[in-house]
């Protein structure tokens, strides 16, 4: 190993030792929310309740594809035989159908979206309160999120927001 290599090392260890000394008692859990929330019976509740707006939005989304899809076939086949003033009218058409088609399909998506969220809600702040009840009985410090590794819970004496404010200038 090079002399700058193994000085690097030395720094490294002298900078980071003191740290994780004084983080030696920092305590952390980690949680896989999602899994709590979908194997729920609340949560296996809401994923129903999902499933159902979904299918909802879905079906009128169904037939229109496939009338659109028919009336493209059609357009095909009697493309070769129509004016060219009817053929570019009609081709106008579909494609204003089709963007109306998939300007329909984002607002429903949206609104599946909001819906989801909207269900959600009440099983994440369950979630947040029971992490919290946990983190406390177990004096953790910190609490991760397994799958996306979010944190759900830290204990406020780690929160330095202030003090960074006050040397920051704001």
């Amino acid at each position: 190993m090079s002399k700058v290599g193994v000085g690097l090392l030395l720094t490294a260890a002298l900078v980071l030792t003191p740290l994780c000394a004084a983080h030696a008692d920092l305590k952390v859990g980690i949680v896989d929310s999602m899994d709590i929330i979908s194997k729920s019976a609340a949560g296996k509740s809401v994923q129903e309740s999902i499933k159902r707006k979904s299918e909802e939005l879905g079906r009128p989304f169904a037939q229109k594809q496939k009338d659109l899809a028919k009336e493209v076939e059609e357009f095909q086949k009697q493309a070769s035989v129509m004016k060219e003033d009817a053929k570019k009218r009609k081709a106008e058409e579909l494609e204003k159908k089709m963007q109306d088609y998939q300007k329909q399909g984002a607002a429903a998506e949206k609104q599946l979206q909001q819906f989801q969220e909207q269900q959600l809600a009440p099983l994440f702040q369950k979630l947040e309160g029971a992490v919290k009840a946990v983190a406390q009985q177990e004096k953790l410090d910190m609490v991760l999120d397994k799958r996306n590794g979010g944190l759900l819970y830290m204990d406020p004496k780690l929160d330095i927001t202030d003090k960074v404010r006050s040397k920051f200038g704001g």
